[in-house]
């Protein structure tokens, strides 16, 4: 069965090696190997290129992750297509412990497994799984491999635990493609998407290891938070959800709105602060509080990323 792995990439000469070789090093052997470099200005198309010909390189301009996965999808031949962030690297029995998944759930259309995250040597989240969410919503286990039923789908909305250097997905699916307007949750939003229309599955096995590397989104909370709005409010248009998925969907979106107004504020980013904090109803947000964080978004950038500082925010 052949897999094509999709590693996108912007400037990370020091850390695409580790990725291909954790690629190149699983027990059982991918198809391809698909490394998109989204614009870089360093040496990561040389690393790339010096593993051989099974690598693959495509180039374009920066587009952003959503951009260059997509462009590895379009490309990719396997029956599988399995993605690596550059900075992350696959344990050598990744691939074929998934693909003892799908063996024993053939039914399965995405295969995830647990993750670990790790900064400068020191283990930051020994298991992604561990953070709950996922156990109660399985339908079936056999052993380490998890089934998923359609309440996967509601479960993820707050418990999402789908990182994307863990996922490997049946190619050719409908709506198989990230939003490449949405910057930092695209992958998340992908996931919903799918989660609602096909058939999940999981290997409950550690897996993949996610380097939290200096400039990770989420040193950049306010347009993530902002980010994370967006795909909750499109996710409202669907015509397929019922009235409990829509309620759930609606009292998320309150908490993260007002999530996005107050990271946009503690970064100086009062125009974007303003502009979620006019979509929040009354009663989500006390009047005291509205007053105090409209009036937070009218200070200079500077002044305001000062006083956050200050309060240790």
């Amino acid at each position: 069965m052949k897999i094509s792995v999709v590693i996108p990439c912007y400037n990370r000469a020091n850390q695409i090696g580790r990725a291909i070789a954790s690629v190149r090093a699983q027990t059982v052997p991918v198809g391809e190997i698909i490394v998109v470099d989204d614009g870089s200005t360093d040496n990561t198309v040389g690393v790339a290129l010096s593993y051989g010909e099974d690598v693959r390189v495509l180039s374009q301009a920066n587009a952003g992750a959503a951009s260059a996965r997509n462009r590895g999808i379009e490309t990719a031949c396997g029956e599988w297509v399995a993605f690596l962030d550059s900075d992350d690297e696959w344990h050598p029995e990744k691939i074929e412990r998934q693909l003892d998944a799908s063996n024993r759930f053939p039914g399965a259309d995405l295969i995830f497994c647990d993750t670990m995250t790790r900064s400068a040597g020191q283990i930051l989240m020994p298991s992604r799984f561990s953070l709950g969410g996922l156990y109660g919503a399985e339908v079936q286990r056999d052993g380490d491999k998890l089934l998923f039923g359609p309440d996967l789908f509601q479960r993820m909305i707050t418990q999402s635990r789908v990182i994307t250097s863990a996922v490997m997905v049946r190619g050719g699916l409908d709506g198989f493609s990230f939003p490449e307007d949405i910057w930092g949750s695209e992958d998340w939003a992908l996931w919903l998407g799918l989660a609602k229309r096909y058939t999940f599955a999981a290997v409950d096995q550690i897996l993949v290891t996610m380097y939290q590397q200096g400039d990770n989104i989420s040193g950049t909370k306010g347009r993530l938070y902002r980010n994370d709005v967006k795909v909750l409010e499109r996710l409202l248009e669907c015509g397929e959800l019922t009235d409990v998925e829509r309620q759930h969907i609606r009292a998320v979106l309150q908490q993260r709105r007002v999530g996005a107004v107050y990271h946009s504020l503690v970064r100086g980013e009062g125009a974007e602060a303003r502009e979620i904090l006019r979509n929040i109803p009354p009663g989500n947000l006390g009047r005291l509080k509205r007053l105090a964080y409209n009036g937070f978004s009218f200070l200079p950038r500077k002044l305001a990323c000062r006083i956050a500082a200050l309060r240790g925010c």
